[in-house]
């Protein structure tokens, strides 16, 4: 196989896996919805890594979809630092991890399940497998095991998952059919932008990366920022959008590419800081729902076209910058299925 190649076809197919886990947790999350809809305090997310960038997604989309407080925490915080990281009670803990197998994740569902109780959601692409065995609950992605080491439609089916279980919580049944749309969603934005992340990702005048967002974008800047790091072994930042102003902008050049994953409530607020590096220099990539009715300070531009609230249009902003991570690593002669140092599952 030509390098590379588990990994494109995982992330220009990720639409398949996308309509089958969605027809899949039609059929099972239906009986989970009186126990994810059950008054709690507090609702948890963990996981490692990507799992861990999608947690921090999945919190924020929670507690907007369901009004219930939500954070979270790296698995290893849960494990060694329970003191800090559990959750009120009563709580629910969602354990996210591709593999169902990462020994952290393993060991903070333990220390959940001592010392707060046995309400677990498991949120892999694996059934059977001891994070499924460990939890209360499991939803498991369908189709979005990967060959490749760096997680693409993996983390964006299970991300989805995570979408479809704060609906099912908030009784949004008129949402539920709405994110139906998103895997045909996931396939026009690759055939539309897919050309313009291989011309980015292949631009050696572009040195540096940096991935601004903010809500329920920012651990989604974050996954951006790990899949270019992870794949192309690129220098790449994540941050809120507008912190960017309070010291990393110091670092802004002629040779950083700064990516902005707006969202409609504060978009004038959010395009006001890429105006400001742009100034500065640097180029932008703007991915943004649509054109609106003021010009963006983009030198490229993503449009969403959604028709879906902030809340429900997340696993979007993925494919293209999937793109651009492995387009950069094509570039410089790296295989983006076996990245340097990595291993698809951590064991301890």
């Amino acid at each position: 196989m030509r390098p590379g190649s588990y990994t494109y076809r995982e992330i220009v197919g990720q639409d398949e896996a996308w309509a089958a886990t969605l027809a899949a947790a039609a059929t099972e999350g239906a009986a989970l919805r009186p126990w994810l809809a059950r008054p709690r305090a507090e609702v948890a997310f963990t996981g490692c890594g990507s799992t861990y960038y999608l947690s921090v997604t999945a919190a924020a989309t929670w507690q907007a979809v369901t009004g219930t407080p939500a954070r979270a925490f790296p698995a290893s915080e849960l494990w060694l630092y329970p003191e800090l990281a559990l959750p009120r009670s009563p709580s629910l803990l969602v354990a996210v991890s591709r593999s169902a197998e990462t020994t952290e994740t393993l060991r903070a569902v333990e220390v959940y399940r001592r010392r707060a109780g046995d309400d677990v959601l498991a949120v892999s692409c694996y059934a059977g497998r001891p994070l499924v065995a460990a939890a209360r609950h499991a939803l498991v992605a369908r189709g979005a095991e990967e060959q490749s080491v760096a997680q693409t439609r993996s983390f964006s089916s299970m991300l989805l998952l995570t979408l479809y279980a704060a609906l099912l919580a908030a009784g949004r049944d008129a949402a539920l059919r709405d994110i139906e749309a998103l895997p045909a969603l996931a396939a026009r934005q690759v055939a539309t932008y897919g050309p313009l992340a291989e011309q980015l990702g292949r631009d050696q005048g572009i040195q540096r990366f940096a991935f601004l967002g903010s809500g329920v974008r920012y651990g989604l800047a974050c996954e951006a920022m790990l899949k270019m790091k992870e794949m192309s072994l690129s220098a790449s930042e994540a941050f809120h959008l507008l912190e960017f102003r309070h010291g990393p902008k110091s670092v802004v050049a002629p040779d950083m590419l700064v990516v902005g994953l707006l969202s409609q409530n504060a978009r004038e607020q959010e395009a006001a800081v890429l105006a400001e590096v742009r100034e500065m220099g640097a180029q932008t990539l703007v991915l943004a729902e649509d054109r609106g009715a003021a010009p963006l300070p983009a030198d490229y531009t993503v449009y969403l076209e959604s028709g879906l609230p902030n809340d429900l249009r997340g696993p979007l902003y993925l494919p293209t910058l999937q793109l651009l991570a492995y387009h950069r690593a094509m570039a410089k002669g790296l295989n983006p299925d076996a990245p340097r140092n990595l291993s698809s599952v951590v064991y301890l």
